[in-house]
């Protein structure tokens, strides 16, 4: 009977238009608007992710667990099988009436009635007619024969003949003719421009692509359509971190009511996560012991900000992360407003008494307003900003941003050198090349994150620890630590995070990816990146969350940036207040429309 069925079809098949075969592309079936990510944190790097991703979309593969798909593992005949049925099934084509196959090798397999069904209409065949192996693997000269029987069997259509422009698959190849329909249709390209591997096991990677671009074709001959293109709430995408910085330089988080708007805006956008600032330049828009009321006058005497914040966020489901700048401690907004009691910039800035300044000093000797980070009173205050947030308010996270220096000629302040002569029995005062002492500096950014930790740690809560970091002209050149550190955070800022990612001190990195896209060099910058921090976020169990800087961009630029972003673990969008270059607001229901734009990196 599966004889004669597929006989039938085959003498009333309908060709496949020349514009359908042209159109097999995987972006065809997989529209980067519509496509969530999955949450395999094993196909970052695949040149086949975005087929992976879309392949689950439309339910014809699985993963091997929620964060693990396996692409470079061989697909088995059976799973093969039931890749394909998937595809039937999903476009309304699933054969009926099917009746057993009898192969005795399959009763009870996992996949007995994807084989039969698949059977039943000649797409795939026994290696005897009383077995299938359906856990022995399959070859791509053998893929290349199932789905051309796929568009026949199942759909009655004939893909193009033709020519073979491989070198591995001779004449008397068996699988030759099906190879050369899936050339002409688009739905393959070979390993190679001259070779095909015809007789090498297929990868899972490889079967994605296969099936998305077998998809398209029949998108365009209108036998299929798309997926919803939402995701679904609960889906592994829905996790991913979907943020905004939201600063205290306008008005936004200074009332109740300007506090309600930005949390209902931010909720109808489909974020997750806000990450305010609470203290601008180490003066408290909240109840604090350790830091002083801010002096600014567009805030009600007494009003807590963060407090409001958290209230009307979590009302809405969404987290609230407590942005706190360690490093500087002046701002022009300063200028005419009183200086409270205890605060910073009077009491240990560059205009404190020298004995008491806790800024950084040049190797020249010029003073800075940035606090230094090898103070060790610093780092003793930065650990009890911390404690005192998670212990008094419930915050989703800790979000520490300025953990460098200005500079590699910057670290000089006397205390400082005096705690570095202590730690490394060195004497006299280094020159800023000194490897020794630049590799103290950055120990001293590191032990910053290290001391906030551990006040995290310590307050029993579980709370985020994150921290926005530099990511300045040219990335890595390769995704290791010796790319790392040829870069301008290393070397620079002595900012060391590659490392924070690797070991764990921290659960959340984000780096700012501040580039206009208009520019060719900066959008070179903004790729290298994105690609480091995609290898990066497979590294360990920290989460890569880049934040493009919207400001720097034209509404479809900034759009695409956040998509780029997404294909690591999440997107922090910079500034809430300003998302585009020209102040437009659209972008946040474009979000929401796609879950945050996701598209893998090329």
């Amino acid at each position: 009977m599966r004889v004669l069925i597929a006989l039938a079809l085959t003498a009333s098949l309908l060709p496949v238009s020349m514009s359908a075969a042209a159109a097999a592309t995987t972006s065809t079936a997989c529209p980067s608007d519509n496509v969530p990510a999955t949450g395999f944190s094993d196909t970052r790097t695949s040149t086949h992710r975005l087929a992976i991703d879309c392949a689950q979309w439309w339910g014809i593969v699985e993963g091997r667990s929620a964060t693990s798909f396996a692409p470079r593992r061989d697909v088995t005949r059976g799973q093969a099988a039931a890749m394909v049925a998937r595809l039937l099934r999903t476009t309304g084509h699933e054969p009926s009436d099917v009746e057993p196959a009898g192969f005795e090798d399959t009763d009870g397999h996992r996949f007995e009635a994807d084989i039969d069904a698949l059977a039943s209409v000649g797409i795939v065949t026994g290696t005897t007619s009383t077995t299938f192996e359906p856990d022995e693997p399959v070859e791509r000269g053998q893929m290349a024969s199932i789905l051309t029987r796929t568009f026949e069997g199942a759909y009655g259509m004939s893909l193009p003949d033709g020519d073979v422009p491989f070198d591995d698959v001779s004449a008397d190849n068996v699988h030759r003719s099906a190879i050369g329909r899936l050339v002409a249709s688009g739905i393959t390209t070979g390993t190679t421009a001259t070779t095909f591997a015809p007789f090498q096991d297929v990868t899972r990677e490889q079967m994605a692509s296969f099936v998305t671009r077998a998809a398209s074709v029949l998108l365009v001959e209108g036998v299929a359509v798309l997926p919803e293109p939402r995701p679904a709430a609960d889906d592994a995408y829905a996790s991913r971190m979907r943020a905004a910085w939201v600063h205290l330089f306008d008005g936004t988080l200074k009332t109740r009511s300007s506090i309600q708007a930005l949390v209902d805006e931010l909720a109808a956008a489909d974020a997750n996560t806000i990450i305010a600032q609470v203290a601008r330049r180490h003066d408290a828009y909240y109840d604090s012991d350790v830091l002083p009321r801010t002096p600014d006058p567009t805030v009600a005497p007494g009003f807590d900000v963060l407090d409001t914040l958290i209230e009307l966020a979590h009302a809405q489901g969404l987290e609230v992360h407590a942005w706190y700048g360690v490093a500087p401690t002046d701002h022009r907004v300063y200028d005419d407003l009183p200086a409270p009691d205890g605060w910073i910039l009077s009491e240990h800035g560059r205009h404190a008494p020298e004995g008491d300044r806790w800024v950084t000093r040049s190797h020249n000797g010029t003073w800075s307003e940035y606090l230094d980070p090898g103070v060790p009173e610093v780092q003793e205050h930065v650990a009890e900003v911390v404690a005192e947030l998670v212990e008094r308010y419930p915050v989703d996270g800790i979000h520490l941003d300025y953990v460098r220096y200005q500079a590699a000629d910057r670290g000089y302040n006397p205390r400082a050198l005096a705690a570095y002569r202590a730690d490394t029995g060195e004497s006299g005062t280094p020159g800023p090349g000194n490897a020794t002492w630049t590799a103290w500096r950055r120990d001293q950014t590191r032990q910053i994150i290290l001391d906030a930790r551990d006040a995290i740690d310590a307050s029993g809560r579980d709370v985020t620890l994150s921290a926005a970091v530099i990511s300045w002209q040219d990335g890595p050149v390769g995704a290791d630590r010796a790319g790392f550190r040829q870069t301008a955070p290393y070397t620079r800022t002595l900012q060391d995070w590659d490392r924070w990612v690797r070991e764990g001190s921290l659960d959340v990195v984000m780096p700012m990816n501040y580039f206009r896209a208009h520019i060719p060099e900066q959008a070179r910058w903004f790729d290298q990146w994105i690609a480091y921090e995609r290898a990066l976020a497979s590294e360990g169990d920290a989460e890569v969350v880049p934040g493009p800087g919207g400001y720097l961009n034209r509404p479809d630029n900034a759009y695409a940036q956040m998509r780029a972003a997404m294909g690591v673990d999440g997107a922090a969008m910079y500034s809430y207040q300003q998302p585009t270059e020209d102040h437009s607001r659209d972008i946040w229901d474009r979000l929401a429309r796609t879950r945050w734009a996701y598209h893998p990196v090329r």
